[in-house]
């Protein structure tokens, strides 16, 4: 009922927005459109209920951004309803940090945060320090708890896990961000570090693993190997995994993990999703996922440049 009635809501702004503006659009114009005022999809309501009743009725539509999955659409008019619904929902169709939103809930176990979500500049988690034997840093509670019991598991078998980087706050990323600011072009720094409060370790579920340096190659060792393997097992994921560049905006991270629960690590990883991608299938409903992610966003180039150590 309430995709029903956003729908309805939206049509008459859309249909004022054809007669208002018939021209063509371009890609760049598309993310400075206010809400509702989407350009021409068609001048007649009948078709426009028909175009947004597409995209309302698939499970992982999200009645807020309807406007959004229309203009996306008519920038790609041979893009199947799902191919624009998934990409919408993974904000292609906005340049990063250009409209971020502050997490509603900083909180939340699946709280999202990336180059289109900020988390407030005063938010401090409850922690919980790893522990002499774990390396640096500390946690929230739970992937602390789920962190150590990784390690042991891993020290079983031979391998060692330990932090060299865990929780940070606003400041201290703030710092890191301007000190490689300092050595590098602004586009080039958005590559391998966050934004404050865009960065993953202000939520204390994000731990850097054995190393945070391109340099170390941790990708080709035993220890990333086993991660994984092994780390949804404990809840966490391969947080910014090679070819995923053009969603989660950062190079391959094969040392950063981020805590999100067994369940949800685990479809992540077996399904080789991004946090954004596994998200971004789910449905509005809560439900399981109906969908499948057949229709991945073409690659988009991400400058990468050597760096040695890495604060995203």
């Amino acid at each position: 009922m309430k995709k029903t009635a956003h729908l309805r809501r939206l049509v008459p702004l859309l249909a004022a927005a054809c007669l208002l503006s018939p021209l063509p659009i371009k890609a760049a114009e598309v993310s400075s459109w206010p809400a509702g005022q989407e350009r021409r999809i068609s001048s007649d309501d009948s078709q426009i209920q028909r175009e947004l009743s597409k995209f309302a009725e698939l499970p992982n539509s999200r009645p807020e951004r309807l406007d959004r999955y229309a203009a996306w659409a008519q920038l790609y008019p041979k893009r199947k309803a799902e191919a624009v619904v998934f990409q919408v929902n993974l904000d292609l169709d906005r340049e990063f940090y250009e409209t971020p939103e502050e997490a509603a809930d900083p909180a939340n176990l699946m709280v999202l945060v990336n180059k289109h979500n900020i988390l407030p500049a005063d938010y401090v988690p409850e922690l919980e320090a790893l522990g002499a034997d774990y390396g640096s840093g500390a946690l929230r509670p739970e992937a602390a708890q789920a962190f150590r019991a990784m390690a042991g598991a891993a020290r079983e078998d031979g391998v060692t896990l330990y932090s060299v980087s865990a929780y940070r706050s606003y400041s201290r990323q703030a710092n890191a961000y301007n000190r490689y600011l300092g050595q590098y072009s602004r586009k080039t720094v958005d590559t391998f570090s966050a934004r404050p409060g865009h960065s993953e370790h202000q939520t204390g579920l994000a731990v850097d693993i054995n190393a945070a340096s391109r340099k170390a190659h941790f990708e080709k060792t035993p220890a990333f190997a086993w991660l994984v393997e092994h780390c949804a097992e404990y809840g966490f994921i391969l947080r910014y995994d090679q070819g995923k560049e053009a969603v989660t905006g950062y190079r391959f991270e094969p040392w950063h993990y981020r805590y999100v629960g067994v369940e949800t690590a685990q479809s992540c990883m077996k399904q080789g999703l991004s946090y954004e991608e596994y998200l971004g299938l789910q449905p509005e409903s809560g439900e399981e996922p109906g969908l499948t992610p057949a229709f991945m966003p073409e690659s988009i180039p991400v400058s990468v440049m050597e760096g040695e150590s890495i604060e995203v």
